[in-house]
Order: structure tokens, then sequence, then C-alpha cells
């Protein structure tokens, strides 16, 4: 058993209480759920499920803090994403979590959601690396167990530092133009060896048709597939579905002629686990965020049909006045697109002040962020998490800085700070779902809650 495996232990027992292990991975023939999915056993006859949390952390350090709970101020808000936890849990057929992180520059290089997404998926099984944006927006920018580049001449555009005046970014904040025939972006499943990532059975591409738009070529292993054109009537993003047989693969866009915008691509197996789609944007706030266009935003989360939307921005936010205002904004798009998902934020870190004497200060800002973050999720009625305090609050960034911990800036978070911090929202996650399979063995039974049909 893995590491990472061993830090959780996640078994359906029958209502005797006898223990049973994990049965083996089921497959199924679509990664979505869907309606007329194969019927599982009524809750009446439904085992109820045992669920271990971890006690102890894998990552510590000399200035440990506890663990932060995950509070939902909706009372129960955030009661369909554990419903489908543990229905992920039962390794019930047909059942694929999904969870989108927005983050800022913290984010770009995929270690804080590498690390949950390798936690969750060795837990509760391995659906797919989830979402890589095309193009390379920043030189830093890199997806975790995961191979992805380009070649020949693209504009990166992104909605806070490379802005478009179209603001057509589709729902990552990113995208990637070329005029240029024969240039190419690719992405493909892990390396040998990875510990999750390494096979696929669905690639899907999400790009920009519109009027006058040029063409591309989509190649799979090398080979031609499709010639693809982008002209349309009106200007939408658009997604096309590659199944492939379940191994390793990879996929390149390349244009062919006239001008071509994609956005990314969603790798995906079928079988019963869990997605985190890793949404970072260097210099994410809540205000540049409201700048993606409202209709592709909520065509691209309505399309990836997230469970939970996570939201962990605050470094670059510096307008207590409008933070609460804009979050409100955008977290009414969100539910308009996701009337049947979860929402949840997290605070910022700390960082160390600029313009001290000496690095041992921390920035005000962020602590008083922390609690507009926190009072934002209690209006809106939302899931919070406390990240702030999960690295130790006031003060910790300096202490990271000193262990070289945190990158030399003390604003970014290093690789282990990211794999900490990853560890324990995880940790958190799983404490909580303990509390409620432990009110409620019942929980995840297909019959508890609706079943939501995403298309």
């Amino acid at each position: 058993m893995g590491r990472v495996q061993q830090a959780l232990v996640v078994w359906v027992a029958c209502n005797s209480g006898t223990p049973a292990p994990p049965a083996a991975e089921p497959q199924h023939a679509v990664t979505r759920a869907k309606a007329g999915a194969e019927p599982a056993a009524p809750i009446e006859t439904c085992p109820d499920l045992h669920f271990a949390a971890p006690t102890t952390l894998e990552l510590t350090s000399g200035h440990d803090t506890a663990v932060p709970d995950v509070i939902d101020f909706g009372g129960h808000s955030l009661d369909p994403f554990f419903d489908k936890l543990a229905r992920v849990a039962r390794r019930i057929p047909g059942e694929t979590l999904r969870i989108g992180m927005y983050g800022d520059s913290n984010w770009t290089n995929d270690r804080t959601a590498g690390e949950i997404r390798r936690r969750l998926q060795g837990l509760f099984g391995d659906s797919g690396h989830g979402w890589v944006a095309f193009g390379e927006p920043w030189g830093w920018y890199h997806h975790n167990n995961l191979q992805h580049g380009v070649t020949g001449k693209w504009t990166p555009w992104n909605l806070s530092t490379m802005e478009n005046r179209d603001g057509l970014y589709g729902f990552a904040g990113i995208a990637a133009e070329s005029t240029q025939a024969g240039a190419t972006v690719w992405a493909a499943t892990a390396k040998t060896g990875d510990p999750v990532g390494t096979v696929v059975t669905t690639f899907e591409l999400y790009y920009l048709a519109r009027p006058n738009g040029g063409s591309f070529e989509v190649l799979i292993d090398g080979r031609s597939h499709e010639l693809v054109t982008t002209h349309a009537a009106t200007t939408e993003m658009k997604f096309l579905r590659y199944p492939v047989s379940e191994g390793p693969h990879r996929l390149t866009v390349k244009v062919t002629s006239g001008r071509v915008r994609v956005f990314g691509v969603t790798l995906e197996r079928d079988a019963t686990g869990v997605v985190v789609d890793g949404l970072g944007v260097s210099a994410l706030n809540a205000l540049n965020m409201l700048r993606m266009n409202p209709a592709q935003l909520s065509a691209g989360l309505a399309h990836r049909g997230y469970d939970l939307v996570v939201e962990t921005t605050g470094t670059n936010m510096w307008s207590p006045r409008n933070h609460p205002i804009w979050m409100a904004r955008i977290i009414a798009l969100w539910r308009a697109a996701l009337p049947s998902a979860s929402f949840l934020l997290w605070s910022p870190p700390d960082f160390v002040a600029k313009g001290r004497p000496t690095p041992t200060f921390s920035e005000p800002r962020m602590r008083s962020c922390t609690k507009e973050k926190r009072d934002i999720a209690e209006a809106n009625k939302i899931g919070f998490w406390n990240q702030y305090e999960a690295l130790g609050g006031w003060g910790s960034m300096p202490k990271w800085l000193k262990e070289l911990w945190s990158e030399p800036d003390g604003v970014h978070l290093g690789p282990r700070m990211n794999r900490y911090v990853g560890e324990r929202f995880v940790f958190a996650i799983a404490k909580e779902l303990a509390r409620r399979v432990e009110q409620n063995p019942k929980l995840g039974c297909p019959q508890s809650s609706p079943r939501r049909s995403i298309d």
C-alpha cells in the first residue's frame, strides 16, 4: 500500500459490523453519471459505510498548528459534495467526483492542486488528471503528473497579466492563440512510474468557435484524427470529446490555417474516483475573475459539472470595501451555472511584508483578508477553510522563509509548503467526511439523495 493510501482506510461493511476491504476499482462505460446508469441496491439494503480518518499528518514542521475544520456556513451547503464523496468511497460504478480549484500564482505550478489530487486519488480512486490549459502563459506554468507543451508561435492570453479586449478566456481564465500553420499545443498522460495520471480513456478539447475562425488538426498519439474548422456564425466556446482505449496517450492540436484559439483539454478515466482541476492564474483576484465572459464561464462550469468549486485567492486582493461585493457576484455566477454543486472559500496564506527593515514581519492585510473571506462565506452561506491558520497564521511566513519552505520572496509557497497545505486540506476533508459518516452510516447510499445527471 502506498504512502497516500496508508493515510486513510475506507471500507464498506454489512450491517453485521464486520469490515471488508475495498472492492477492486470498477470500470464503467462513461465517465459522467447518467440517468440510465446501472441501478444499485436500494438504501434499505445498502450496507453501512465505515470510514476511518487519519489521526496523524505525514508532513510536519517545528511550528505546526492544529488543522482547521471545514466550516459549512450554509448548514447543508456542503451536503451534496460529501454525499458524492461517500458514493465514490462506496465504489459505486459511474461515480466521478469533480473539484475545480481557482487560485492565483501559488496555483499556476499545480503543486498544491497536485498534492490534493494525488492524495484524494490515492484514497478514493484515480479518475484522471482533469483540466490543463493550453499554451505557456507563464514560464513556470506546469501541471503535476501530466506532460504538456507547445511548439511554434502562440500568444498566451489570460485575464490578469496579459488581457485580451474580447475577454474570451473560457472558464479557466487562460487561452492560447496562433496563426502559424504547423504550431502545436499538446497534452499527454503522466510518465511511467508516476503515482497517478498514467492512463486516460477520454480527452475533451475546449476551443473558440467564431466568425472567420481558422482550422486545426487533432492528432492522437501522432496520428491524424480529424480536421476541425473553428469558423462559426456566432462566437462561443465549444467542446470536442475523444474516447481512447485505456492507457497512456497524447493529444495534439496542430494549426492548419487562419486564427485558432484554444483554451485547454481534460484527461479523464472511466473509473470511479476523483478529479481535481487546478485552475491557477497569476495575480488572480475577485475583480479580474469578473472579467471573464459570463456566458463562457457558465458554459465551462456547467460542462465540467463540478461537485465542488473552491476559490483560494486573497494575496492580490487589496480592496476591503469591494471584496465582498465582487465575491458575491462571482458566487452568484457559480450558483447559476452549477445549481447542485457545493462551494468553498479558502483564506490566503500569510506573506512577508515589503518595505520593512527586516523580513520578519507579516503582511497585516492577509490577516484582515482572512476575516473577509470568512465573512463572505458566512454571508453567502457556503463553505470556508482557513488556510491562513493551517499554515500558522500571523507571523508564519517569516518562519517558513527562514526554514526555506517558502520561495525566497516570502510570498510564494515553496514545494514543501505546497505539499504541506495540500495534505492539511485533505486531512480536514477526511475528518469532516468521517464525522458525517459517524452520524449517518448510510451516507452515499444510492437513494439517500438525488443523483445529478451531467451531459
